[in-house]
């Protein structure tokens, strides 16, 4: 092989992941909200929506987010762990909607009477809200409290 297209295609190797680690350090995650909040079962259901960022001239897969919810500094409950991959397409954001946290009351003793009182309008139940996931094998995580 001439030593010419040997650089040119190492180097063209080179500048193509690189622009993939430039990529995956600058997406972003945004918490949006809690959509809704349900009691299923025995436990607290929250649907939480999310929004990726994609700043970079090139289209982003990564691994469904991760979501877990804290009360009080403690984890209470999370996601259901995915290898489902995710695209973001090239500037572009792209929404999850509905990404559903099982909590279950057996991890929060004092949250029956907070629902109680979140439901006659008395008082807020705050949640730390924790996305996390990784791309191009760099961790990314964003955190947010949020209240229902």
């Amino acid at each position: 092989m001439n030593p010419l297209w040997l650089i040119l295609l190492v180097g063209g190797g080179a500048l193509y992941f690189s622009k993939l680690s430039d990529a995956g350090k600058r997406i972003s995650i945004t918490i949006l909200n809690i959509d809704t909040f349900k009691i299923v079962g025995g436990a607290l259901q929250l649907s939480v929506n999310i929004a990726l960022d994609n700043p970079s001239d090139t289209s982003i897969t990564l691994k469904k987010p991760n979501v877990k919810a804290f009360y009080k500094d403690n984890e209470v409950g999370n996601s259901i762990p995915s290898e489902e991959k995710i695209t973001v397409k090239a500037n572009a954001r792209t929404v999850m909607k509905q990404i559903n946290i099982q909590i279950p009351f057996s991890n929060m003793p004092n949250v029956v009477m907070s629902l109680f009182q979140v439901t006659t309008g008395k008082k807020n139940l705050a949640f730390d809200i924790e996305v996390s996931t990784e791309v191009n094998g760099i961790a990314i995580t964003e955190k947010k409290t949020l209240s229902i």
